[in-house]
């Protein structure tokens, strides 16, 4: 009986367990119910919600611009390099001149440095000499906090003088390179201080190249007017000595091209003397035959170390076969040559036929892009004016004529629709670069640079007078509209031509000269001139020619020194003379040659 009732009892027991389990599954199931039920809800809620906004609201989607090809990328300068510049301020620089360590080639004297020449015979020649310095900077007051070499006892740069003609001049203009640890001046490691010898008005250099800043698709040059004191220590000075005033000027390196956002590993060339035609001096670095000294007297390689891009663009170039505006558009930058070509022109900036420009290309483009370089000669003729140097300038030094003695300017040149594209540009510049614009940034600037050069020391150096540099300063303008005219003149000139060296057949004398060109197809003749002076007077020639050469008797020219000239005319009455130009006791002369003449 007792056995029998813990048996109902367990059943129970299990019964109860049993019905619990059901109890909480039946629940949970509703649960379960109740979450799906609302879920289903929501999703068919937001399902609709989002079939709604697919109604209502379109997708959006992002735009990316196309990515040009490098070759039609043009210059693509990062302009933003620029907006820093202040035109009026002064920036002062104070550098303490020391010897170098024994035998290095730093170890030189200042005087020594200042010693050397540049330019021997008319031409560039290398010859620098270095010392050690400390460049600090600041203001009128001293070096400032948080300037280079504030602070600083040890030395941080060399120091050389730079320039060409202007290493001659008694005030000299400067280089200034940073060690590498001693940090960089506005971006900067070569700090170029520029004497401007040759220019009385001590601002073209800056008005030329604040004036390219405005100019699309030609890179220019960061400029800043400064002041230069220098302590010598190498001749026992302790005190600074006022250089005077100065203009400083970014330099072209590969530097400078990260710093404008071009490629730093790319070609970078300082021309020289380059006149875009093969020479033996134009070979590359890993050539046998290469001659550092003679390349370097026609170029100064500033980036990749590689010279087979340049000589097939100069091989190309000098092919006549090959259309010049496949080479110009393909591998020069028609619009940056162009624009180039046409501000120089504006700017009679006449000393840019084979120097002060260089030519950059990035490392995986074709294409090369002129940067201009030294804008110290530009508007020149009211200084020549005043100094009588007009007469040692050719008639053909304007417009499109001082520039058709280089061969890529002048095949490009004799296609009337490029003279058309080139006045074009020039017209454009001409809207914003004119009498006006220039007046009043020259009198902007003079304001800024005249209470300096009329103090000693750079009054003594002047060479003028402060109303003589007035005078100047005030014609920069109207300077302007005469290479404006002057170009459209030269449009309809007979272009000029080389003389070449004579020949000597036994007892004839064959004297050669290239042809002059005329854009009209008019019939030329010319005028042999050959006389003991190089002024040209008492001719003991003077012989009208319809060909390009003269053949002479020994009789009449026996052995000795003569000079030469050629004329060249159309009947409608266009003139032109040669290229040549010869100095003679300090007197230049336009046109002539030299004749020697042998037993």
């Amino acid at each position: 009986m007792r056995q029998k009732e813990e048996e109902m009892r367990r059943n129970r027991n299990r019964f109860k367990v049993l019905f619990g389990v059901a109890a909480v599954l039946c629940v949970l199931a509703a649960v379960c119910l109740l979450v799906s039920s609302r879920f289903m809800n929501t999703a068919d809620s937001s399902a609709e919600e989002t079939s709604q906004q697919t109604e209502e609201e379109p997708e959006t989607t992002v735009e990316i611009a196309e990515t040009p090809d490098i070759n039609d990328l043009g210059i693509n300068e990062d302009e933003s390099v620029y907006d820093q510049d202040d035109p009026d301020s002064i920036v002062y620089f104070y550098v303490t001149v020391r010897r170098g360590d024994k035998g290095s080639d730093t170890d030189h004297t200042f005087d020594e440095v200042k010693s050397a020449v540049r330019f021997v015979d008319n031409s560039h020649v290398s010859n620098d000499i270095y010392a050690r310095a400390l460049v600090q900077a600041g203001d009128e007051t001293g070096p400032l906090w948080g300037m280079i070499g504030y602070g600083e006892e040890e030395t941080n740069a060399t120091i050389r003088i730079r320039g060409n003609s202007s290493t001659v001049m008694p005030q000299k203009s400067y280089q200034l390179k940073l060690d590498s640890e001693a940090g960089l001046w506005r971006g900067q490691r070569n700090i170029a201080l520029n004497k401007s010898a040759f220019d009385l008005t001590k601002f073209r250099n800056k008005l030329y190249f604040d004036l390219l800043k405005e100019v699309e698709g030609v890179p220019s040059i960061r400029t800043q007017f400064a002041r230069l004191f220098i302590k010598d220590e190498t001749a026992g000075k302790t005190e600074f000595e006022d250089y005077g005033f100065y203009t400083q000027a970014e330099v072209p390196n590969k530097r400078y091209l990260a710093n404008h956002g071009l490629d730093r590993e790319g070609y970078l060339y300082k021309a020289v003397s380059f006149n875009f035609e093969p020479s033996d001096a134009l070979k590359n670095f890993d050539d046998p035959a290469f001659d550092q000294e003679a390349f370097d007297a026609i170029l100064d390689c500033k980036g990749r170390q590689d010279n087979e891009k340049l000589i097939n663009l100069v091989d190309m170039i000098s092919d006549l076969s090959i259309d010049i505006n496949d080479i110009i558009g393909t591998y020069i930058d028609r619009e940056n040559y162009i624009t180039w070509l046409a501000y120089n022109i504006l700017m009679a900036n006449i000393d840019t036929t084979v120097q002060n420009f260089y030519l950059y290309s990035p490392s995986n483009g074709e294409k090369w892009f002129f940067i201009p370089w030294d804008g110290d000669n530009m508007l020149p003729w009211g200084e020549y004016q005043l100094e009588g140097a007009t007469d040692s300038y050719g008639e053909y030094q304007t417009g499109i004529s001082n520039y058709w003695g280089v061969l890529l300017h002048q095949r490009f040149l004799k296609y009337e629709e490029n003279r058309e594209e080139l006045a074009a540009k020039v017209d454009e510049l001409h809207t914003f670069i004119n009498r006006d614009t220039v007046n009043a940034k020259a009198q902007e600037y003079n304001e800024t640079v005249e209470p300096w050069i009329s103090q000693m020391p750079d009054l003594y150096y002047l060479g003028g007078t402060l109303e003589e540099r007035e005078q100047i300063i005030s014609g920069l303008g109207e300077e302007v509209e005469t290479a404006y005219e002057e170009f459209y003149q030269s449009l309809d000139s007979l272009m000029p031509f080389f003389l070449q060296a004579a020949q000597e057949e036994g007892d004839t004398l064959v004297l050669n000269w290239d042809e002059a060109y005329d854009f009209d197809n008019e019939e030329i003749s010319y005028r042999v001139i050959v006389s003991e002076y190089p002024d040209m007077r008492t001719p003991l020639i003077d012989e009208e020619v319809e060909g390009i050469r003269l053949e002479t008797s020994k009789e009449v020219l026996p052995e000795g020194t003569y000079y030469w000239t050629v004329q060249a005319s159309t009947p409608s009455g266009k003139t032109a003379e040669p290229m040549n130009k010869i100095e003679v006791r300090d007197v230049w002369y336009p046109g002539v040659d030299i004749l020697e003449v042998q037993e």
